[in-house]
């Protein structure tokens, strides 16, 4: 019997193009060994990468992804955003909740998101072969493909799998607060697993019934679902990611020198460093705690348990992860010069919105530059840093220290 690999995808807004480009990259060299993965997991940008690759997975991974990428180098800003209608509604929302005005016109007066999303689900659904997912997965092409959310009712993850009836469904995860709900996965799940808080607006998600709601990103707490990849007993695990799996050496990629000098940081700088927390501590340390079983251990396997190799897809140090900021950076500075301020106002009204100085700028830019300029270029990027996985391809039982 095949070893059961899973890849898990993290979230990262418009960085899921890095991401595509490094699955590019990595899904041919496992494909090669005979070990393409058939448990997928993502959440936000991640989800739309798995359920994108479980869609064309009976043509092959390296196929898989190669269409993964196009995917990302088709969506322009306008199909996911039109900032100067936002920026208009968000205003007028927020100037009736100062007077007072909870209703007008029979509608309630409200900010919903800084961001209206609200067609994002009318972008998504056309990309994907839905019925050719749900296909893959009921011959077990793919075994099993997940996308993490947020419930608003609850607070919880909530993990919506559309599986193979041989796979079994993991219990409740009490400690981490995680329920696994199986179903038929839809245009709502993924759109809901990448509705970034704030930014994006909630999404309601209709089925199974007994789950419906409110859902947000999946990220404000399982960015990197390598926990439920575990859960569905998987016994190699894939992970990509466009954030560092190691903690930096410095905090100079959110703009503060060494040693503690210069200027202090503005909000836009700790809100550059609330997000990586957000993003990437967990990943280390659920990598971390992989290596330290596996460590423990004093054979592959052992009384019940067994070790996990691993291998990562994304920044090899906190100098790379800095140069997906910097390359959003420049891709927005050509978009501009090329365009004029007419023809690019939303990506303008974007880039003020942030804020910030360099780096945080870029960084924080690069999450949400929904744009061919940006994401063709991140996804060169994203293949370029992956080719140290893979060449050679080394399964890792451990992780260093620093990057």
């Amino acid at each position: 019997m095949a070893e059961r690999v899973a890849l898990v995808v993290a979230g990262a807004g418009a960085r899921g193009a890095y991401e595509a480009g490094a699955l590019s990259t990595l899904l041919p060299a496992l494909e090669a060994r005979r070990q393409a993965p058939s448990l997928l997991f993502g959440t936000s940008a991640g989800a739309l990468n798995v359920v994108a690759l479980a869609a064309e997975a009976d043509a092959g991974m390296e196929a898989a992804s190669r269409n993964a990428v196009a995917l990302w180098e088709r969506v322009q800003m306008g199909q996911v955003t039109s900032v100067v209608r936002s920026g208009l509604e968000d205003l007028g929302g927020y100037l009736l909740q100062l007077v007072g005005a909870r209703r007008l016109f029979g509608r309630r007066a409200e900010v919903p998101s800084l961001l209206d999303t609200s067609h994002l689900a009318g972008t998504v659904a056309p990309l994907i072969d839905w019925d050719r997912l749900h296909d893959n997965v009921r011959r077990g092409v793919v075994r099993a493909v997940a996308v993490a959310t947020t419930s608003d009712a609850t607070g919880g993850t909530v993990v919506f799998v559309e599986k193979h009836p041989s796979v079994p469904l993991p219990p409740p995860d009490g400690r981490r607060n995680i329920v696994y709900v199986e179903t038929r996965l839809t245009v709502e799940h993924a759109v809901a697993s990448a509705a970034i808080p704030v930014a994006f607006r909630a999404q309601h998600v209709s089925t199974p019934r007994a789950r419906r709601g409110w859902y947000v990103d999946g990220g404000t707490r399982l960015n990197v679902p390598i926990k439920p990849a575990l859960a569905f007993d998987a016994e190699r695990l894939a992970v990509v990611s466009s954030q560092a799996a190691v903690y930096g050496t410095a905090t100079a990629r959110c703009g503060a020198r060494r040693g503690g000098e210069g200027e202090p940081p503005d909000v836009f700088a700790a809100a550059a460093h609330a997000l990586h927390g957000l993003l990437a501590d967990r990943m280390v340390e659920d990598l971390r705690t992989l290596a330290t079983v596996n460590a423990l251990l004093p054979q592959p396997r052992y009384r019940g348990h067994r070790r996990v190799p691993f291998v990562f897809a994304g920044p090899a140090s906190s100098q790379q992860e800095a140069s997906i900021g910097r390359t959003a950076q420049q891709q927005f500075e050509r978009r501009i010069e090329d365009g004029g301020l007419v023809r690019h106002t939303d990506l303008w009204l974007l880039s003020h919105l942030i804020g910030g100085s360099e780096p945080t700028h870029g960084d924080l830019l690069s999450y949400l530059f929904f744009d061919p300029a940006f994401t063709t270029a991140a996804a060169r990027l994203g293949a370029q840093h992956a080719r140290a996985a893979v060449q050679p391809l080394r399964w890792r039982t451990s992780l260093p220290d620093r990057g």
